[in-house]
């Protein structure tokens, strides 16, 4: 079988998690990845993930600083189909390997540039650590209220490195497509700033709202963090000490999970008839019960019934990333593969991003030591068009997917969004729903709809219909891409099982984005993002040291109620929005493979396989190997280099991971002492000596305002921001840096008229993407069906029968 990139040659000068993961990806799928490194070999090898990270590629040793190394890096560029870097703005102009220079030397080249903060503005030689550029934003206000504490948290799953990794795939992968058809290259650009918008769901546009109407839009009480734990997503602790996650958030599931939990009489109560939506004193109450009653049996237990007998249950265990390894639907779905490592032995490591039926990823070999490879690189042949590029000359489109048509199925989050990336690509997206509505315009009035299903189109039609059917498969047939995220045998009762639409167009690429995966042990399970929180590391690394009491520890229930509180807080939408990313790089990687090969084919990954690659700084094993750094039981950071402080007003992040760094940061505090003190003389006795330095830090920036420290540190360039502490709305709407570099996008739409919305993850220099608005419910019905040739008769008709319908605005 071909991989889908296969004899493409990929120049890869990144440093760090975002870009490794991208061109780790990229290897997978068949491209030959040349990864650049210094004299000395790259510092974040220093990173156990690095084995990881690295696999497949090939190492070789270049001085950029020097001429020679500056020669020897445009000599492979001219060989390359796609150059990719991490350097901070201006840096690749002094090492010659700028997107100018390298495109005059080969004017089909690809070219993709991840920074911290964008290309632009104040932040823009800010060091773009993960939580550097978070606590910047606002993003770990996302996890304030945790402790008991105010003011920022930190985030433990570096979503930003993960959105921008896939981002980056997506880009280069997208520009490719282009390339092939036009015969010309261009730069692309991302961003962890602009990558880590899509895990603010709702201040982005509920601030905006509520200024506009403070009256008309009042927020949900149902969603206040002060009101957890929530009821329908619940962490409980069981009768052996150990913790399960019970995430049945929809009336149906909940109420069957209260029936197998044995409370089902509840629900005659009128009080609880509308669980889990309840008022607090009930909802408070009903918790309480359930605490007590998940209590009377033990984890396995309670598994064993939800897996086999309670299958409308969405359930797991709180575990580790390295005991999710050991699932039997993560070993079932081959998402952990073995790879022998010539420094640590046999490692287990995260398998192929998805499935793709017809061009499958293969796990490479080990990471390459540094320099491993420079000799027989630079000895290859010279074949400039190695890559066997078509010699298209049509004209740019307007967009990179200017013309493709995706059929979206899915619901709530991680499917709807991962298509709304297909949109900002040009894509066509036409978002069916039912007609009572997708779950997302439920709560804040509906206003997440708007960030989960911008640039879409809308069509609300019954599937159970004979009418329903016949317009979808009418659609189908002239479609490229159908997503959905429904259990196994759903499609198929409705008429959209990928047999059906195949036998209607051959030409389809199908995915299927389900909680688990569409065979196996637990296939046949509902599944929530809490599901993947718990179970795939997140949430244990999130709610930090110490918080979940020794399992043979006696608890109260008013003790085991605030833990449930502290687990649900940790708990928060990333894994959906995480499933998105790699929704969207897999129909593009499917779509370049089809127009390379001419095939068509079927994908899948599910919310368990997707989070496997968000903790990808821990989804690994080894014998020895570190364990995961996690925060503080008060959510400040893993360790005293890395974390919140308090300032005498505000708070600052810190981010010295390297020695150099450290003696930096002494020196432009003027402490001489610190760096001779013997307790911190290395990093070694750092480590050992933590709780004594972030002490000795914590009095130091505590005798100044947060952004004075940013001020002084960052023009020595020491990692240190001010942590914004009212969230992401504010820095968005306000700061000049996040204005300056185009981060919101003006839209407008029927109902709530003007506003922003975070602009699209991705640049493209010569086929720009697109910001569409959120649409209400079947708003283009009438539109789609006019296309279909139906007359305004008949979709008058067709409404008045319950087979279609569309919201006024």
């Amino acid at each position: 079988m071909p991989q889908v990139l296969q004899g493409i040659t990929i120049l890869d000068f990144t440093r760090g998690m975002p870009g490794a993961i991208a061109t780790m990806v990229c290897s997978d799928f068949g491209a030959q990845v040349i990864k650049v490194e210094p004299p000395g070999g790259d510092p974040f090898r220093a990173f156990p993930g690095a084995l990881q990270w690295d696999r497949g590629k090939k190492s070789v040793i270049l001085d950029l600083k020097e001429a020679q190394g500056r020669q020897q890096a445009q000599a492979l560029a001219r060989r390359a189909d796609v150059v990719i870097e991490s350097f901070r703005p201006g840096v690749t102009e002094r090492l010659g390997i700028d997107y100018a220079t390298l495109s005059a030397l080969k004017p089909d080249l690809v070219y993709c540039s991840i920074t911290g903060f964008g290309p632009r503005g104040p932040y823009a030689r800010y060091k773009g650590y993960e939580g550097v550029v978070t606590a910047k934003c606002g993003r770990m206000m996302a996890f304030a209220g945790q402790p008991d504490r105010d003011g920022p948290v930190f985030g433990a799953v570096p979503v930003a490195s993960h959105a921008a990794a896939l981002a980056a795939v997506r880009g280069m992968v997208a520009a490719l497509y282009v390339r092939d058809r036009t015969g010309q290259g261009q730069m692309v650009e991302t961003s962890l700033l602009q990558a880590v918008t899509p895990y603010d769901v709702y201040q982005w546009i509920n601030w905006q709202m509520m200024i506009k109407d403070p009256e008309g839009f009042p927020g949900d009480p149902e969603m206040d963090p002060s009101k957890l734990p929530r009821v329908g997503y619940l962490p409980a602790r069981t009768k052996d000490g150990r913790w399960i996650q019970i995430a049945s958030l929809l009336q149906p599931l909940f109420q069957a999970t209260l029936r197998a939990i044995g409370l089902g009489h509840v629900l005659d109560e009128p009080r609880f008839a509308d669980a889990p939506r309840l008022m607090d004193e009930d909802r408070e109450e009903l918790v309480r019960m359930m605490l007590t009653r998940l209590q009377e049996r033990t984890l396995d237990e309670w598994m064993q019934l939800f897996i086999h007998e309670a299958t409308d249950v969405a359930a797991e265990p709180f575990s580790t990333a390295q005991e999710a390894m050991e699932h039997p639907q993560i070993r079932h779905n081959h998402q952990v593969q073995e790879v022998q490592d010539p420094r640590v032995g046999a490692m287990r490591q995260l398998g192929p991003l998805l499935l793709m039926e017809e061009t499958p990823g293969v796990v490479g070999g080990p990471a390459p030591e540094p320099g491993q490879h420079t000799r027989e690189v630079f000895e290859a042949p010279d074949t400039p068009e190695a890559s066997g590029a078509a010699a298209g000359r049509a004209p740019l489109p307007p967009h990179p997917l200017e013309g493709i048509t995706v059929l979206d199925f899915s619901t709530v989050i991680a499917g709807p969004f991962g298509a709304s990336l297909m949109a900002e690509l040009g894509a066509r997206v036409i978002r069916v729903e039912t007609l009572s509505g997708d779950y997302m315009r439920i709560n804040y009035q509906g206003l997440g709809a708007h960030r989960t299903m911008a640039g879409a189109q809308g069509l609300a039609l019954d599937l159970k219909t004979p009418e329903g059917q016949e317009i979808i498969h009418a659609l189908a047939a002239n479609a490229d891409m159908v997503v959905h995220n429904m259990r196994p045998g759903a499609p198929e009762r409705i008429g959209i099982g990928y047999e059906q639409l195949r036998e209607i167009n051959p030409n389809l690429i199908y995915l299927y984005a389900g909680g688990y995966g569409s065979t196996g042990p637990s296939s046949h399970r509902p599944s929530m993002h809490p599901i993947p929180g718990a179970l795939m590391g997140g949430v244990l690394a999130q709610v930090g040291r110490g918080v979940i009491p020794p399992a043979d520890a006696p608890m109260t229930l008013d003790e085991i109620m605030e833990v449930s509180r502290r687990l649900t807080r940790s708990n928060e939408p990333n894994p959906d929005f995480n499933t998105s990313m790699v929704i969207a790089t897999g129909l593009v990687l499917a779509l370049y493979a089809r127009q390379r090969f001419g095939v068509a084919q079927r994908l899948e990954t599910s919310l368990l396989w997707a989070n496997a690659y968000a903790n990808a700084d821990d989804f690994f094993d080894y014998a020895g190997k570190p364990p995961r750094a996690i925060p503080d039981a008060e959510g400040h950071g893993p360790h005293a280099l890395y974390r919140l402080y308090r300032a005498s007003r505000g708070w600052v992040f810190l981010a010295c991971l390297f020695d150099h760094e450290w003696q930096a940061l002494c020196q432009a505090l003027g402490r001489h002492d610190l760096r001779e003190d013997s307790r911190f003389a290395t990093a070694s006795q750092r480590a050992a000596n933590d709780d004594a330095l972030a002490d000795e830090l914590q009095r130091i920036f505590a005798t100044r305002d947060a952004l004075d420290w940013e001020r002084d540190l960052t023009a020595a360039d020491v990692a240190c921001v001010q942590a914004e502490d009212r969230g992401m709305f504010h820095f968005f709407q306000e700061d000049p840096h996040a204005l300056e570099n185009g981060c919101t996008t003006p839209v407008s739409s029927p109902r709530l008229g003007e506003y922003w919305r975070y602009s699209p993850l991705l640049r493209f220099s010569r086929t720009p993407g697109k910001a569409g608005p959120g649409i209400l419910k079947g708003q283009h019905t009438q539109v789609i069906l006019r296309e279909l040739g139906y007359s305004q008769d008949q979709i008058n008709d067709l409404r008045a029968r319950g087979v279609v319908d569309w919201e006024e605005p």
